[in-house]
């Protein structure tokens, strides 16, 4: 060969090579990859179920055109909750710096057959499954779908990983077709389907981890949706619950309810007519363990001698009030403790009383109203944030009290001994004394607008969020830890934003409870608050009718680790 030739031969293989490594280094810094050569992309290639984790929170990002797959819909009318919303791609979307959580997806194994792994997919911001629609076939938009108690086939998926990279094909369980991005793909809010495996760049996902973040619960926000005539209470605010250990309650949990609307009230659209009202003032029902979410097995208390007749509220209206709202409670032997606020309107409570509920292996309860000196006649610190049952023989109780319009508060702890609950002492931020005191001396830390207050994992956890009624932008869940009930606590940690609007207007928000009983097995710990039918700039009403959405529990879990447990 020429020398001239052979050298300009060289030449060009040392460019087109270097050619190569650029292009290679660019998709490596765009898709955090190293793209594949062509033999990688044989199936004989691909490597099945390499995920290097079986619970982690993933982006899913589409290789061909950068975009990350999410769920569909207009975020101003709750769409995106919907059951049976299509899935899409879009370009990335962040709010206040963090990655949309419609875009971030907990991927979860499940089971293995045949040497296959399989994962349900859940979505961060609905709490619902990636699915592959019923009578499926090619081409047709996956789709989001409500959990189940065993995932069915249609909600598995496994992932083949392509060479040495973080490209994976994604696989249905229940039809073997490849999750795909749609032709356009390159454009925002275009549908992903199922088709079949073709080797494509449209059937390449980049699956790159994120860090752990709290998500909505969907099968607890289900089982509030109490949708029936026959059960009970069907819409509700507040939402505390009371583990219970007597007898043959043994394992059972206490849901307990302020105003509550009846399930005879609902239409046929499953609705409430806007000239009728709630039916009770408060209530309590009964879930039989802290795995059964299906609402048709938790039925309501019921009682005799209810001064206002209504056997299903049990908690009475004193005379010169409003209403009775009760809130946190503990059990001690065959009684149950709960706080209940006392008063009228929207302002402080008039009074306070702990009612004491007597257990029955049935659901007719015996129920007495105590009052204890010092806490019944205080109407600064509302005791309705938390009790906690301590091992030193003392059950605290924390009280907030509102220090800015609304905004900010106090959070205070008071205590009585477990062998005489109306003998309350309160801590004056040094010791223990015989009336409430206020001020900043005496609380064990300060909030935002709400309180809720929880023993978890050898740690007293404090919940609070913003303001919740007047609007506001800023709509966030908040947390902090001590190892004493008296404090200090740490500072308060964002955890989560509710995102809710009614009718595209935020709607409101309140009454944040925690749940230690509900362990899930993965260190998240379960967390609520409640809509309010209401929202600022729009009425409640719609063509005569109330939705009972916004009016029930919504459920939130919560890492451990993002609070330091």
């Amino acid at each position: 060969m020429d020398s001239k030739v052979l050298k300009m031969t060289l030449k060009t293989g040392f460019a087109l090579t270097l050619l190569v490594l650029l292009v290679r280094c660019s998709l490596q810094n765009r898709y955090g990859i190293i793209p594949y050569t062509p033999a990688e992309t044989d199936a004989g290639s691909r490597q099945i179920d390499t995920l290097d984790t079986d619970y982690a929170v993933y982006t899913f990002k589409q290789f061909a055109t950068g975009n990350l797959m999410e769920v569909s819909g207009n975020i101003y009318y709750n769409e995106k909750y919907k059951d049976g919303q299509t899935i899409c791609q879009h370009t990335l979307s962040r709010t206040g710096g963090e990655i949309d959580s419609w875009q971030q997806w907990y991927v979860i194994y499940k089971q293995t057959k045949d040497g296959t792994k399989y994962y349900t997919i859940r979505n961060v911001f609905s709490g619902e499954l990636l699915s592959a629609p019923s009578g499926v076939v090619a081409s047709t938009p996956i789709e989001q779908s409500r959990v189940r108690p065993a995932p069915a086939d249609s909600q598995l998926w496994s992932f083949h990983r392509i060479g040495n990279t973080k490209l994976f094909n994604i696989i249905s369980k229940s039809s073997g077709l490849a999750v795909t991005s749609l032709p356009g793909g390159s454009q925002d809010s275009v549908p992903v389907l199922l088709a079949p495996e073709d080797g494509s760049e449209a059937q390449r996902w980049v699956l790159d981890q994120q860090p752990v973040v709290s998500y909505r619960d969907d099968e607890v926000v289900r089982f509030f949706e109490r949708n029936k005539s026959s059960q009970g209470s069907v819409a509700f605010d507040q939402g505390n619950s009371i583990p219970l250990q007597w007898g043959a309650n043994k394992g059972k949990v206490l849901w307990i309810t302020q105003d509550a609307w009846d399930g005879s009230e609902l239409k046929a659209n499953g609705q409430f007519s806007c000239s009728e009202f709630f039916r009770y003032r408060n209530s309590v029902m009964i879930q039989p363990s802290t795995t059964d979410w299906n609402p048709d097995n938790t039925p309501n208390l019921i009682r005799t001698g209810s001064q206002q007749n209504r056997p299903k509220q049990i908690f009475d209206v004193v005379p010169n009030t409003e209403y009775a709202w009760p809130a946190a409670g503990i059990e001690i032997g065959n009684k149950v403790y709960i706080q209940c606020g006392e008063g009228s309107g929207l302002g402080p409570n008039l009074s306070q009383s702990l009612y004491e509920l007597t257990e029955n292996e049935n659901l007719l309860w015996t129920v007495k109203r105590l009052t204890p000196a010092g806490m019944t006649d205080e109407s600064e610190i509302n005791y309705s944030a938390g009790m906690v049952k301590a091992t030193d023989g003392f059950v605290y109780v924390f009280g907030h009290h509102g220090t800015g319009f609304g905004y900010t508060l106090d959070l205070h702890v008071a205590r009585f001994p477990v062998t005489d609950p109306v003998r309350w002492t309160f801590w004056d931020g040094a010791n223990w004394v015989a009336k409430p005191v206020t001020g900043t001396v005496a609380r064990v830390t300060d909030g935002l607008g709400t309180a809720s207050v929880a023993y978890v994992d050898g740690k007293y956890v404090f919940m609070s969020m913003d303001q919740g009624f007047n609007c506001d932008s800023s709509r966030n869940i908040y947390m902090a830890t001590s190892t004493s009930p008296t404090g200090p606590f740490t500072p308060l940690k964002k955890v989560y934003t509710i995102n809710e609007y009614l009718y595209g207007s935020y709607a409101r928000y309140y009454t944040p409870v925690i749940h230690p009983v509900f362990n899930n097995g993965r260190k998240e710990l379960l967390v609520t608050y409640c809509l309010n039918f209401s929202a600022c700039g729009v009425k409640d009403c719609k063509d005569g009718y109330l939705d009972p959405y916004f009016y029930r529990v919504k459920g939130v879990r919560v890492p451990y680790e993002l609070i330091g447990l």
